[in-house]
């Protein structure tokens, strides 16, 4: 006999047992970073990505108003991440920012080679 529930009937997945096999497991995305502008939120994005977080970059705009949530909030969007990883992408997007770029040398007279 069954208990009546049917589909959907309340039935909590996070019961304590382990997961079905191949059930997805719900996790949270959180925000990581404020970012001022579009390109900064890609390219915070893509550098994650490369690093093997998965990322997104997430506006605050709302179509066909252009800047006014960005004026309201102060910012452009966020870069969100899973739970999990959070704490590396922090991490990892503090010492992006902290890095200082090498300069190249410049090259040597005319007519030298190396």
């Amino acid at each position: 006999m069954t208990d009546g529930k049917g589909s959907g009937g309340g039935t909590d997945a996070g019961g304590g047992g382990p997961a079905p096999a191949g059930s997805l497991d719900r996790e949270h995305l959180v925000s990581v970073r404020e970012a001022p502008d579009e390109s900064t939120a890609t390219m915070l994005r893509d550098f994650l990505q490369g690093q093997g977080i998965e990322a997104a970059a997430v506006p605050v705009q709302i179509p066909w108003f252009g800047t006014i949530e960005t004026v309201r909030h102060g910012y452009w969007g966020r870069v969100e991440v899973l739970e999990r990883d959070a704490q590396r992408a922090r991490e990892l997007i503090e010492d992006f920012f902290a890095a200082v770029p090498e300069m190249e040398s410049p090259p040597g007279p005319e007519g030298e080679d190396s």
